[in-house]
């Protein structure tokens, strides 16, 4: 880190960070790549931060900003410097580190970011990150293309689950396609018209409600998709290379302890065992669930039961994305409006 650079922006700090403003990163690039001198180059996005906002509020999300912009600044201290670039994504820059093995520790070191936070309830949620990174001059000679780079990197990070770091190699990941925002709402108003229509299509309820369980049970690689009603499982599909079959209900009363009061949702990246473990952590780990995620089918005060997502045999749980989350309220709250108006419950279906 080039300390006298940065001496003339000590206020030249974004305000509720507390980290370098993006100008001040981007001049820093420049200032760089013009002096030839060789660096790492890291775009960190928080995991499923609109979840965050929407399940917390955004006084609850500025919170978390605050404290992952403290967090970054005291693990990078004396490695490299960090700004943000908006929203939930941070720049870092790390100068005189290319060699593949030494980046991979330091950003290796930052997916524990959440252990280094003071505040309890931003430590317990056990938020993540996912970085991509790219090399000066070894990627691109110009900061757009280290941005481009960088960029691809993150989204294989993001399509590999998140809560991980991608650096970039050209023969992994030259060829991957960036999705303009244009095409990411294009795909999400795709899948949450196909919910809404596969399930009001008329016919039988259950026959549609069976299509669309199938449908994004396989579109989202679940392992075990279902809606739990009166103690008992309904329409349950099950991934091909899934070997639990015998899944059992959960209690509700287990459920609504962790779910938002809002939006009916409850999921859990992991569960764990240990001190801070609950009576569904041991629950679901010994049935040899790691993850999973409930929506509550529920309009008008008047619940029909859970919509849930389960994965197995994978020791690190699954990172629900937002696009999967909204999803199933979709599929949750078109499936309880059928039920409602047809004056149905699932068990009659």
């Amino acid at each position: 880190m080039d300390k006298k650079f940065f001496e003339k922006y000590e206020d030249h700090l974004d305000e509720l960070t507390k980290v370098y403003q993006r100008d001040v990163i981007i001049e820093y690039l420049d200032k760089l790549i013009s002096e030839n001198k060789p660096f790492s180059f890291g775009v960190l996005d928080i995991d499923n931060f609109k979840f965050i906002n929407d399940g917390y509020g955004h006084l609850f999300g500025d919170d978390v900003l605050r404290e992952f912009g403290k967090a970054l600044k005291e693990s990078l201290e004396g490695v490299g410097v960090v700004g943000r670039y908006g929203g939930d994504e941070f720049l870092i820059v790390v100068e005189n580190v290319v060699d593949y093995d030494v980046i991979w520790e330091i950003w290796h070191d930052l997916l524990g970011l959440s252990d280094l936070i003071d505040v309890e309830e931003i430590r317990k949620l056990n938020i993540t990150v996912t970085i991509g990174s790219s090399r000066f001059p070894k990627d691109s000679t110009s900061i757009d293309g280290l941005f481009e780079v960088a960029d691809k990197a993150l989204y294989r990070g993001k399509m590999k689950g998140r809560n991980c770091f991608i650096i970039y190699l050209p023969e992994k990941h030259a060829n991957i396609s960036l999705k303009s925002e244009r095409d990411k709402v294009v795909s999400s108003q795709y899948l949450h018209c196909k919910a809404m229509t596969t399930i009001t299509s008329g016919g039988d309820l259950g026959n549609n409600i069976k299509e669309t369980i199938n449908f994004f049970g396989n579109y989202f690689m679940l392992d075990h998709f279902c809606i739990q009603a009166n103690d008992s499982l309904y329409y349950e599909y099950f991934h091909s290379l899934c070997k639990k079959k015998d899944f059992k209900p959960v209690q509700n009363k287990l459920i609504e302890l962790g779910k938002n009061s809002t939006t009916g949702l409850f999921y859990k990246n992991t569960f764990i065992l240990g001190e801070e473990s609950t009576k569904i952590d041991k629950i679901c780990l010994d049935e040899g669930i790691f993850s999973s995620a409930y929506v509550e089918i529920k309009v008008h005060n008047k619940a029909f039961g859970y919509l849930r997502a389960d994965v197995t045999e994978n020791v690190r749980g699954r990172i629900w994305q937002s696009l999967e989350l909204d999803i199933l309220e979709t599929i949750a709250h078109t499936i309880a409006l059928e039920l409602y108006y047809q004056q149905k419950e699932i068990k009659d279906l």
